[in-house]
C-alpha cells in the first residue's frame, strides 16, 4: 500500500489530482486510515488511473470519462464521442492554421512596408446591394477622377438623403484591355427604378451588387498619392492567407467626397472577393 503521496509519484500525477478523482469517484483510495485520515492506494488502481488519464489525453471531460470506466457506455456509443471530439479539434487546428497565416502576412508586410499601421485586413461578408451607377471604359485615372467627381456631385443633388447610401467604385480589370473599366455610383438603401441624368446625357441606372460571402477588405484615407499602399498590403494579405481574388475590387467611400473631408482624404474601404486557393 502507498501514502497518496507516493502513489502521485509513482504514477506521474498530482497528490491534488487524485484527490479530484476521488472527489468524482473515479478513483477510491483502496484504504483510508479512520484515525489519521490518511489515503492508501494499492499498486493495482495503476491500470484504472492510467486510462482515466488516457481517456482525458483524448479530450473527453472527467463527466465523460466516469461512465466508460464502469462500461456504461458500448464501444458504439465510445466512437461517437471519439468521433466528435475529432471534429472539434479539427475545427481548432484549422483555426490555428489561420491564426499562423495571419500572423505570416503581418510579417511580410512588416517586411514590404516597415510597418503595419493602417493596413488591418478584415474578412467580413457583403450583403446584396442596390446600386444606381454607371459602366463605363477610362483611358485613365485623368478620365476618372473627373467623372467621379461628377457622379458624387450629382448623386447628392439628385437623389432623395433617404435613398441614398455610400459612393462606389467598382473595378472590373481582370482582362488584358489596358482601359479601367469601371462603375461608379451610389450604393441605395432600397431597390429602385430611379435613374440619374449626368452633364453629357449619361445616366445612373439602377442595378444591385451581388452578395459576397467573404470579401477581404482594407481602410485607407482618400485617393492620395500613397494610397497605393493599401493595395499592395491587401494583396499580401491574400497571397499570404491562401486565398485568391473571385470578383471585382469595389472602393466604399465611407465618408462625402463633395465637401469636407473631400476626395483626397475620405475614408475609403477596398473590398476584394476572395476564395480559399485551390
Amino acid at each position: 500500500m502507498f501514502r497518496i503521496g507516493e502513489f502521485a509519484q509513482i504514477a506521474q500525477v498530482s497528490a491534488r489530482q487524485l484527490r479530484h478523482y476521488d472527489q468524482l469517484g473515479l478513483l477510491r483510495p483502496d484504504h483510508a486510515d479512520p484515525r489519521s485520515g490518511y489515503r492508501y492506494y494499492s499498486i493495482r488502481q495503476l491500470p484504472r488511473l492510467n486510462r482515466i488519464l488516457a481517456l482525458k489525453e483524448l479530450g473527453l471531460s472527467l463527466e465523460q470519462i466516469g461512465p466508460l470506466l464502469e462500461e456504461q457506455i458500448s464501444p458504439t456509443e465510445l466512437r461517437g464521442m471519439l468521433t466528435m471530439k475529432r471534429a472539434q479539434v479539427e475545427q481548432s487546428l484549422r483555426a490555428e492554421e489561420a491564426r499562423l497565416r495571419h500572423i505570416e502576412s503581418r510579417i511580410a508586410q512588416i517586411d514590404h512596408q516597415g510597418g503595419i499601421e493602417g493596413y488591418d485586413v478584415v474578412v467580413k461578408s457583403v450583403a446584396a446591394t442596390p446600386f444606381l451607377s454607371l459602366r463605363r471604359s477610362f483611358e485613365g485615372m485623368e478620365e476618372v477622377v473627373p467623372m467621379v467627381r461628377t457622379i458624387a456631385e450629382e448623386g447628392l443633388r439628385q437623389i432623395r438623403p433617404a435613398l441614398r447610401d455610400k459612393l462606389i467604385v467598382v473595378a472590373r480589370n481582370d482582362g488584358e484591355d489596358e482601359k479601367l473599366d469601371l462603375e461608379i455610383g451610389y450604393a441605395l438603401t432600397r431597390l429602385s427604378n430611379a435613374t440619374i441624368r449626368l452633364p453629357g446625357n449619361a445616366l445612373l441606372t439602377a442595378s444591385e451588387l451581388p452578395a459576397v460571402e467573404s470579401m477581404a477588405t482594407i481602410v485607407r484615407a482618400g485617393t492620395n498619392a500613397v494610397s497605393h499602399s493599401s493595395f499592395a498590403a491587401i494583396g499580401t494579405w491574400i497571397e499570404a492567407n491562401r486565398y485568391e481574388i473571385a470578383g471585382p475590387c469595389r472602393e466604399v467611400f465611407l465618408e462625402p467626397v463633395v465637401g469636407q473631408p473631400g476626395f483626397e482624404k475620405a475614408l475609403v474601404e477596398i473590398q476584394f472577393p476572395v476564395q480559399r486557393a485551390a
